[in-house]
């Protein structure tokens, strides 16, 4: 496989999952809008901001925040910039994909490029971020029905995989402090009630709750969405995908597995599969710890498959 049509499939896997994880999360926050003190709000809304990289201001004006993140082409998580993005990767590479992938993020865009801002926010804005994640999800399953699953479908798989442990690994991060692992006492209205906002935003909620119940404690939800192995959205989840994917494209192309690249993904499977909540000391230090080696492993897929040098293949 050339390494420009690797490159495409992978990105345009990892623009549409970012571009879901936008239209969840705002949906998620409009709504689950509660009566409280506007300090309250301001976190709320300090804490959005921070699951998106962006600056928190002093006193941001939310709809504007939300319209942006929304139709805003030059903010970077905006759900138009990473849908035009996905869009692009996948013309750059549409003889490789199935015409019904094409047709399915081709409507996708021209769905969200062409909607009309005044109508959407004043009528049904929940209408319209589920018509995303619902897009976004159709897309997914015409891939895996009528896509060959090989090399190309795998680093789609990667792509998805990635984008989706980072933005979960960014999200507790910004919601979950190291001291509330030890304790089972949530019983505050308005925590309660961001511990649910945290499950939907990764869709998590009914699957917790088959899990464990409907008494929603954060050191439990914690424990769900590091290492429960059975979860799609979860982060070991996630980790076994990249696994199994980079396992797949090794044999494949008759990659060696004892590079940097697969030991790398490996020690860091290992680890998920074995660790309970009691190892973790520094809740955020075990996170940027699991999300340097993320990064880590996006930058050695990169070397080895994609911008390696003509000396290496040869």
């Amino acid at each position: 496989m050339l390494s420009r049509v690797a490159d495409s499939l992978y990105w345009m896997s990892r623009y549409l999952e970012r571009a879901e994880n936008t239209a969840r999360l705002i949906d998620v926050y409009m709504n689950i809008s509660l009566d409280v003190p506007d300090a309250y709000e301001r976190e709320r809304v300090r804490r959005l901001q921070q699951a998106f990289s962006i600056e928190p201001a002093d006193e941001p004006d939310v709809d504007k925040l939300l319209q942006q993140l929304t139709f805003d082409a030059t903010l970077g998580p905006s759900i138009i910039a990473n849908i035009t993005h996905a869009r692009e990767n996948a013309r750059q590479v549409r003889e490789q994909i199935s015409s019904e992938m094409w047709t399915q993020i081709n409507t996708l865009y021209l769905d969200v490029r062409y909607a009309k801002v005044d109508g959407i926010w004043q009528d049904a804005p929940h209408s319209f971020y589920n018509k995303v994640k619902e897009g976004s999800h159709l897309f997914q399953g015409i891939t895996d029905a009528t896509m060959n699953h090989n090399q190309g479908w795998h680093f789609i798989q990667l792509g998805r995989s990635i984008e989706r442990v980072i933005n979960l690994l960014r999200l507790m991060s910004v919601h979950f402090d190291d001291h509330v692992l030890t304790t089972h006492i949530d019983f505050a209205t308005t925590r309660y009630f961001e511990l649910v906002s945290v499950l939907k935003s990764v869709s998590a909620f009914e699957a917790y709750c088959k899990v464990y119940n409907a008494n929603l404690q954060t050191g439990w939800i914690t424990e769900f969405l590091l290492f429960n192995r059975e979860f799609p959205r979860s982060l070991r989840f996630g980790v076994d995908k990249i696994q199994a994917s980079l396992t797949t494209i090794a044999d494949l192309t008759g990659r060696n597995k004892g590079t940097r690249l697969y030991r790398l993904a490996g020690r860091l499977q290992s680890m998920l599969s074995y660790d309970e909540l009691g190892d973790i000391g520094d809740l955020h230090d075990y996170l940027d710890a699991v999300t340097e080696q993320i990064a880590e492993i996006h930058n050695l897929l990169f070397d080895t498959f994609i911008t390696y040098s003509i000396d290496t293949a040869l």
